[in-house]
């Protein structure tokens, strides 16, 4: 496709890292020049030095002749007004980040689709839901949702005391019938696998597993978790975003505390909630989290607009002995130092935005794409196109085509999940999740597409 996206940021760059490595073409406008210069260097792309509300900028970038437009700059208007020009130009598709909840899919108060928005990404919601799957299974290194949430895939640290350490797939297989789950990925010294029935779980690898929602307390079991409907959740921030969390909490039968480090926001958020405790306070403050309880927190989470309070507060509820910590923070690149002084989780707004924005892309046959670790290996889903080369066909029939390291893990059609054997007819319209090396997605591209 010929994509043009507006914002050259986090999520913009992300964007655009991503979808060159998918072979496609490209144009980036974005109206700091030193930015520019920056993408320059590392991307091999059309870049734009302009405004993304103006039409001869996205002239330049090609607008008429182009299938796509990702206006994802942080200005809610830059945004608008791109798509608006886009759709001029009778552009097919037009994404759109907005923030505000008068933005809302089905809101009275706007049409998106009179102003040439085709689809929307609310960063603030992306960055909710992206804890919530974290907070449904406790203690995951990984979370990721396929199938509108029906199908969960989740990454374990494996200890001595988890039922399924040192056991066999095929073991647990027969243990856990007719319940489904598949191991997919092992990675065990730094390096990933993909197992087979005999392959023997061992304390110190981290697992991988794609099941279905039915199949989460039967997995929470054999990972050592147990389920509660009444955690005690502190929340911690004064930003839109810890506002559509504490919502979406709020439909949970968890125990929500929101402390919220601005009186003005605290008394919004108080007016907002009524089964949620909303003080004002600041969590860098020990005796706070003292006088909160903070050691008997099943999660703390701080999600303010400031990285620096929100890594310094979950830093210091740890330390108070709350049991998984969560803190958002736009500094990627200090991800791997955060989780090394104790911060469980730290969720990046703007990646979580670039992912959900490359799902919108891919509904067609080609899915989602969730990295494993960091070992290249990818789980992605695909949808069986009627005329395709695997549509009808048996998984022993197009084993041969599979590349090395490609198997195909589970099989979605309608509202069910299998395990395909090689007998399976893998059939037009089925959601095929694939475990694959990330160098082999373009090669599984041709195998499901049209022809």
């Amino acid at each position: 496709m010929r994509i043009i996206i507006v914002g050259g940021g986090v999520v913009g760059f992300s964007l655009a890292e991503h979808l060159l490595r998918d072979g496609h073409t490209l144009s980036l406008v974005e109206l700091d020049q030193h930015l520019c210069e920056e993408i320059s260097e590392k991307l091999d792309l059309q870049i734009v030095n302009g405004s993304g509300s103006s039409p001869s900028a996205l002239r330049e970038a090609g607008v008429a002749g182009a299938d796509l437009v990702l206006a994802v700059t942080p200005n809610n208007e830059v945004n608008m007004v791109a798509c608006s020009i886009a759709a001029l130009h009778d552009v097919p598709g037009r994404i759109a980040r907005l923030r505000g909840k008068e933005f809302s899919q089905g809101s009275e108060i706007i049409d998106l689709k009179r102003l040439g928005i085709t689809a929307l990404i609310q960063p603030e919601l992306a960055l909710a839901e992206h804890i919530m799957q974290y907070m449904e299974t406790p203690h995951a290194v990984e979370a990721a949702n396929f199938e509108s949430g029906r199908i969960l895939l989740r990454g374990y640290a494996v200890t001595e005391r988890m039922r399924l350490a040192g056991k066999t797939l095929r073991q647990i297989r027969a243990e856990i019938a007719p319940k489904l789950i598949l191991f997919a990925v092992i990675v065990r010294d730094g390096r990933g696998m993909i197992p087979g029935g005999d392959t023997t779980i061992k304390p110190g690898d981290t697992v991988f597993a794609l099941f279905p929602r039915e199949s989460m307390d039967v997995f929470l079991d054999l990972v050592g978790v147990e389920r509660k409907s009444n955690r005690k959740v502190i929340v911690t921030g004064d930003s839109f975003s810890t506002l559509e969390l504490a919502e979406a909490l709020d439909r949970t039968e968890y125990k929500i505390t929101l402390v919220d480090p601005s009186l003005e926001h605290a008394r919004t958020a108080a007016a907002m909630f009524s089964r949620i405790e909303v003080l004002n306070g600041d969590c860098t403050e020990v005796d706070l989290l003292r006088e909160l309880n903070v050691g008997a927190a099943s999660f703390f989470i701080a999600a303010s607009n400031q990285a620096d309070y929100n890594v310094f507060s979950a830093l210091l509820a740890k330390a108070e002995g709350a049991h998984e910590v969560i803190a958002v923070s736009t500094e990627s690149h200090h991800d791997k130092l955060f989780n090394s002084i104790g911060i469980d989780h730290v969720v990046n707004p703007r990646l979580t935005t670039a992912r959900e924005i490359l799902q919108i892309i891919s509904r067609g046959h080609f899915g989602a794409v969730v990295p494993l670790a960091n070992v290249d290996i990818d789980a992605v889903r695909f949808t069986v196109e009627e005329s395709s080369e695997i549509a009808g066909k048996k998984v022993k029939q197009v084993a041969g085509k599979l590349k090395r390291g490609s198997i195909i893990g589970v099989v979605v059609r309608g509202d069910s999940m299998m395990l395909p054997d090689g007998e399976t007819v893998i059939e037009p319209e089925d959601h095929v999740i694939m475990v694959t090396s990330h160098r082999n997605l373009k090669a599984l591209d041709n195998l499901f597409k049209r022809r």
